[in-house]
């Protein structure tokens, strides 16, 4: 299945007890699907992945992939800073019936990118699935150069594109062109979705589509019509939930709080992500339900 459109970075319910709420993450991933989301992206860094136990990366897949039922492909985000744990979980994803695996480069030490791109060959040879290298610099700090870019396409036999998480989009239009068009690029800004597309890329995976699905669709269908004033529109709406997003502080405890105003029991991030403060819920809901966002 073929990674296109709108595709949810899919919060992690966690349940008073601190494990993974599979029920709410499941009755999340129904509801993503009724807005007509196209995939899913799991344990990636709205699903707080990096925070998890592998056993628990494995239940959040399996809720997902036994909830989609074929219906969508699912990507799972199998990072860790060892290639023996990321390898494991990308077995782990092809066992559950996972349509793809992602990966960011290893964290913590710095590495040439030789030793980069033999990461990823060893996620996608586990994995024997399409793999999409995650290129999310602000976190990484790794920026790879367009010909980079290519030599991973070239080494790593399965490689299927990139989660194209940066705010530079000649580079993305560069990595196009240095790959000659082989390989999707699903875009993570989601702000610049719109702008992401028309540069050339295929789709969007994004943390805040969590709470407005509904609106990321709407922008893909305008532009796939090629009504760029109608998409537009939609990109302003969704802007100004992003700067709502970015005032009540644009973390993993914002994303969800936004999220259970849907009516969902998403629960508070891991530690070190300090929970939503209390006394600020109701203001938040006030100004969700100011620019729309509570309308279902």
């Amino acid at each position: 299945m073929e990674f296109r459109g709108i595709v949810p970075a899919i919060v992690t319910p966690f349940a008073p007890d601190g494990g993974v709420n599979t029920e709410v993450l499941r009755n999340l991933v129904a509801y993503q699907m009724e807005k007509g989301c196209q995939g899913f992206f799991v344990c990636g860094s709205a699903g707080e992945g990096v925070l998890m136990t592998r056993a628990e990366r494995g239940r959040a897949v399996e809720a997902v992939v036994s909830e989609v039922s074929g219906q969508v492909p699912v990507m799972v985000h199998v990072g860790a800073i060892s290639t023996s744990e990321a390898v494991e979980l990308a077995t782990h994803a092809r066992k559950a019936g996972a349509s793809a695996v992602s990966s960011i480069p290893p964290l913590y030490y710095k590495l040439p990118w030789s030793a980069i791109v033999g990461h990823i060959k060893a996620i996608a040879e586990a994995a024997q699935l399409p793999t999409y290298y995650y290129h999310i610099p602000y976190i990484t700090g790794i920026i790879p150069s367009a010909a980079e870019f290519a030599e991973l396409s070239e080494r790593v036999e399965n490689l299927a594109g990139f989660k194209f998480s940066s705010e530079d989009l000649f580079l993305m239009w560069q990595v196009l062109e240095a790959t000659g068009g082989r390989q999707t690029v699903l875009f993570g800004v989601d702000q610049q979705l719109i702008s992401g597309l028309v540069m050339g890329a295929h789709g969007g995976i994004g943390s805040t589509y969590n709470f407005m699905t509904g609106w990321f669709v709407q922008i893909y269908k305008a532009f796939l019509r090629g009504d760029i004033p109608a998409a537009k529109k939609v990109q302003d709406q969704v802007n100004r939930a992003i700067q709502l997003f970015f005032k009540y502080g644009a973390n993993r405890g914002t994303e969800k709080m936004m999220t259970s105003m849907l009516g969902f029991e998403i629960g508070p991030p891991r530690l070190p992500t300090p929970p939503f403060p209390a006394e600020r819920v109701e203001a938040l809901r006030k100004d969700m339900e100011a620019i729309g966002l509570l309308d279902g």
